[in-house]
């Protein structure tokens, strides 16, 4: 009885919500930007970042870019500094605005160092768990806000109830066709651009977008966890390549609303864009050479692949391909000291390197031109017991992140996906 009477409630709630903002038809004039999380509640934890600070870099870069082109759009941010905003609020902020558009901009995490992509969220059910997951991670901010139950704007709404996660999936219906097809363009924007895994569009309750009377979205930009995108994230390069990637996404959206061409020649003044990819390097003809190594150090060279173990008194083991191209690894554990061959601490990995990182001493494995074949030497170090083994890039003998290894390779033309 008490569920019945809750959906009622949401299906009265809907109206209001649904007529209660008014706007000129076919324009786009407002867009809000919501950076996720903030003050005490720094989202998700990285080894080097916080959520909070890198989605508001990302989501000032954004902004700057939509006013840059388009002078006309009155853009409006939930925060711009690191302050606390409550969830409530936020929503508020865009239906008091009038807003023709939402964005909520966040960073995802996992467990593990593993999973790595973009994602992108509308309202509705979850159909899944990790669906699910995603969605309580980022409402658990309600929890730390001060009575937050007896806050009339949540409607009595309990992150952990499925009877709230069915009312607030109901309220962007209005809106979610339109919300869908900016989500799309967002996901689209990142495949073409930043070339990462794309997880998709789905739907999932998420308070942020509850209740906002307008089509809304909220975006997973990278896995905090994971090394490499969190690495680029926190580079002004990558937090740019994210922002032109929404910029994009926007125009495209803009333009479908108003029945007008897509802008193709963007005006992009940010940090580091121009200076943050790679400089052109002249190809020459793939040439691997045996490392040379002294009698504690054993190798193997083949035309395409080549390990070397390590001696213990070799602090950066001789590079088994020329450096002037990218070579794709698999790394499998760390270590405070250097771990002799033979360890049981290897298990059964009997050629390896290792590099220096700080105090840390990090194992890889293996050595490709293709990542494709990096990735299946990982799948079979992970059947060893290295469940969180990845794969990791070298160039000029130097780690870099994967997605510098990319567009290096784009300028080379040597290496890469088979």
């Amino acid at each position: 009885m008490k569920r019945v009477a809750l959906i009622f409630l949401a299906f009265l709630l809907m109206g209001g919500v649904s007529y209660a903002q008014k706007r000129e038809p076919g324009k786009v004039k407002t867009l809000v930007i919501d950076p996720g999380h903030g003050g005490a509640k720094p989202g998700a934890i990285g080894a080097h970042s916080q959520e909070k600070d890198l989605v508001l870099a990302i989501a000032k870069k954004f902004g700057k870019l939509v006013n840059d082109n388009f002078p006309e759009v009155n853009v409006i941010y939930t925060r711009s500094s690191d302050v606390d905003i409550d969830l409530s609020a936020r929503s508020h902020i865009a239906n008091k605005a009038k807003a023709d558009l939402f964005i909520s901009i966040h960073a995802n995490s996992h467990p593990t160092s593993v999973p790595c992509g973009t994602e992108t969220f509308v309202m509705g059910l979850s159909k899944g768990k990790a669906n699910m997951a995603v969605a309580k991670k980022e409402n658990a901010d309600i929890l730390l806000e001060d009575n937050y139950k007896n806050n009339s704007a949540y409607q009595g709404f309990d992150p952990n109830s499925p009877e709230s996660s069915i009312i607030f999936a109901m309220f962007q219906n209005a809106y979610i066709n339109k919300s869908l097809d900016f989500a799309q363009m967002i996901q689209n924007q990142y495949c073409s651009s930043l070339k990462t895994t794309n997880r998709g569009v789905k739907q999932a309750e998420f308070m942020v977008l509850y209740m906002s009377a307008m089509p809304a979205v909220l975006t997973e930009v990278g896995f905090i966890s994971n090394p490499e995108e969190e690495a680029f994230m926190m580079s002004n390069f990558g937090q740019a390549s994210i922002a032109v990637s929404l910029l994009k996404a926007f125009a495209a959206y803009k333009a479908a609303e108003e029945g007008t061409p897509v802008m193709k020649n963007f005006k992009i003044d940010l940090p580091d864009w121009n200076n943050g990819r790679p400089k052109p390097v002249k190809p020459v003809e793939p040439k691997v050479e045996a490392p040379v190594v002294d009698s504690a150090s054993i190798a193997k060279t083949t035309a395409d692949t080549a390990t070397v173990v390590a001696p213990v008194e070799v602090a950066k083991p001789a590079p088994a391909a020329p450096k002037e191209y990218v070579v794709y690894k698999v790394q499998f554990m760390s270590n405070e000291a250097i771990i002799q061959p033979g360890d049981n601490l290897l298990k059964d990995i009997s050629q390896f390197e290792y590099y220096r990182q700080g105090n840390v001493y990090k194992y890889v494995t293996g050595s490709f031109y293709k990542s494709s074949q990096a990735k299946e030497l990982q799948d079979e170090v992970r059947k060893k017991g290295f469940k969180d083994a990845f794969v990791v890039a070298f160039y000029k003998g130097e780690r870099i992140t994967l997605q510098q290894a990319k567009e290096i390779i784009m300028e080379i033309g040597v290496g890469g996906e088979d």
